[in-house]
């Protein structure tokens, strides 16, 4: 009986294992709020969702509410950021302190501010959170305040 020299039999196994892991790696799928294009944070839970709204539907508002462990705020926001602009948000920069890093990114006429914050006394019960807003324009702010008095009319004042 003879056997395969060694070298051939490893190269085959490693050939095998290289591809079992390109198969997982290929098989995973990144997630999103509610079939969306905001992605959910790797490795957490939702907590609490609310404030749903969607036109066209396109998630134009949610608040949203993620659990999961945060060691460093501002690397997992990193992280966070990465994913957003890889589904074309664009980020406004984000800035952080010990416990919390805050960012917003905007798209489609929309902005989404991204909170880490580290819980201190267990950082595997950290909370991350969303607040995906439509943006007015300036056209709708200035419709929605209501029309200026004018030196004919009285003002609120009488």
């Amino acid at each position: 009986m003879t056997f395969p020299p060694l070298r051939s039999s490893v190269r085959t196994l490693a050939g095998f294992a290289l591809l079992g892991v390109i198969l997982v790696g290929c098989g995973s799928k990144e997630a999103f709020v509610l079939d969306s294009d905001v992605p959910i944070p790797s490795d957490t839970v939702g907590r609490v969702t609310t404030d749903v709204k969607r036109d066209g539907g396109l998630l134009v508002r949610v608040n949203t509410v993620f659990a999961g462990a945060v060691n460093d705020p501002t690397l997992r926001l990193e992280t966070l950021e990465t994913r957003f602009k890889n589904g074309g948000w664009v980020s406004l920069g984000p800035t952080a302190t010990g416990s919390t890093a805050v960012c917003f990114f905007t798209k489609t006429g929309r902005s989404c501010q991204v909170r880490v914050v580290r819980n201190e006394l267990d950082p595997a019960m950290s909370r991350i959170a969303y607040r995906l807003v439509p943006i007015e324009s300036e056209r709708d702010a200035s419709e929605g305040s209501g029309p200026t008095a004018t030196s004919a009319e009285s003002g609120p004042d009488g």
